[in-house]
């Protein structure tokens, strides 16, 4: 996988997304990353995942998983729930990796030998016009009687 082209991918995302602070769950060098960065972050914070279950780690407004980082379903989990809302997990090898599909993560982009799957939160769960009171069997009941 190309740096430059990751490094162009990641810039558009953060520029796109009005991105501000960066976790990056890695122990590559992401200088390169950082120089291209400068203008548009705030924050490009560096975790090795032995530290994901610290206290210490400040939520972020993207966490970037990159492909040197085995990473476990309840690593992730902890990182959709305390660390960020929307996740980046960038995967060396070709295979459709389950694990990420069962947690709510797409397959938003391949960049030459590696896949990247996305999680965003607003849009995971999109609302649906028939969730509602209008859509149930009795609506004009609604909220008056206790069923």
């Amino acid at each position: 996988m190309s740096t430059s082209e990751l490094n162009k991918f990641l810039l558009e995302i953060i520029n796109r997304e009005n991105i501000k602070t960066v976790l990056a769950v890695t122990q590559k060098d992401l200088s390169s990353l950082a120089e291209i960065c400068v203008d548009s972050l705030h924050s490009l914070s560096i975790l090795n995942l032995e530290y994901l279950d610290n206290d210490a780690v400040e939520p972020n407004d993207l966490c970037i998983v990159f492909d040197d980082m085995p990473i476990s379903k309840t690593q992730i989990g902890l990182i959709k729930n305390t660390l960020a809302q929307k996740i980046l997990v960038i995967q060396k090898n070709s295979n459709v990796d389950q694990k990420f599909i069962e947690l709510g993560f797409t397959h938003s982009a391949e960049i030459t030998a590696a896949k990247i799957y996305s999680y965003n939160l607003k849009t995971y769960n999109n609302k649906r016009g028939w969730n509602n009171s209008e859509g149930w069997a009795n609506p004009e009941n609604f909220e008056k009687y206790r069923w």
